[in-house]
């Protein structure tokens, strides 16, 4: 059975091609359209990892990994984000256990890279 790769952002283009990506890569693939989904979704699917977007709507993507890794402390989470993070956050999240930062827009060579490491 291929891992699971839980992605997560508001941008459905961006999704959409993200997981075009991975299928292409060999991962089965989860889609949440907010932090909200991702948190509910994380217990049902334990994925291998979650690529989470940091601004989105209804639960951002540093509200959502606080809550996954509170409960799931071994959570592979990359945060992926277009902007610039919140140093202050960026450094608390990765004494949490932050896996690392995508800084979109991202290719096929990156994501790969990126989820060989875990």
């Amino acid at each position: 059975m291929a891992d699971t790769i839980l992605l997560v952002d508001d941008d459905s283009q961006l999704l959409e091609a993200t997981e075009y990506m991975l299928r292409y890569e060999g991962y089965e693939i989860v889609t949440a359209k907010n932090g909200a989904e991702a948190v509910n979704l994380y217990p049902e699917t334990m994925p291998k990892l979650v690529m989470m977007d940091i601004k989105m709507p209804v639960l951002g993507g540093y509200d959502a990994f606080l809550k996954i890794i509170k409960k799931h402390s071994k959570a592979n989470v990359v945060f992926t984000s277009a902007y610039a993070i919140d140093d202050q956050q960026f450094q608390n999240a990765k004494k949490l256990g932050l896996r690392g930062l995508l800084t979109k827009p991202f290719d096929l060579e990156d994501l790969s890279d990126l989820v060989a490491s875990l």
